[in-house]
């Protein structure tokens, strides 16, 4: 019996050196790695050496144009424009653009000033009255009468 625990005490103990061995195997206590390559160049830094420096920043610009090409460029209204006095300008102008009046639309809208589209109505000119005001003065109905169709009123009968 006594062989018996001996025999199991040193296969327990067999177990334990084997595993403590390939533990230290397997933590490569300083020693040098096996590989037999060296390190690429673009994984050392480039410190001291501007022309590789010089070489990555381009590298690093020419991959972020290539990524930038296949892009959709973002509006002008949606870019972020704090320090932009183009993107700036040009809403301006967006904004500016539905306050301009073409030369049509004012012909059409202004009938008595010459132009393209006038509608041949160029002998007429523009005194700001409406026609109900216009109707009234030439009725003579003063007292229907309000502000500046009053005072046209009063001026073409020499009240004033």
């Amino acid at each position: 019996i006594l062989l018996k625990v001996t025999i199991k005490g040193v296969a327990t103990m067999v177990k334990v050196v084997v595993f403590l061995a390939a533990a230290a195997g397997a933590l490569n206590f300083g020693s040098k790695p096996t590989t037999a390559g060296t390190t690429p160049a673009a994984f050392k830094p480039a410190f001291g050496n501007p022309a590789q420096i010089a070489q990555r920043a381009a590298a690093r610009l020419a991959k972020q144009e290539e990524c930038k090409k296949d892009l959709i460029p973002t509006p002008g209204r949606f870019l972020f424009a704090f320090g932009r006095p183009d993107v700036l300008a040009a809403r301006q102008a967006e904004r500016c653009a539905k306050w301009e009046w073409s030369s049509e639309f004012l012909a059409k809208a202004r009938p008595d000033k010459a132009g393209v589209g006038n509608y041949g109505a160029g002998d007429y000119f523009d005194d700001g009255l409406t026609v109900l005001e216009r109707n009234q003065i030439a009725s003579g109905k003063e007292s229907f009468l309000t502000g500046g169709a009053k005072a046209a009123y009063r001026a073409r009968t020499g009240q004033f």
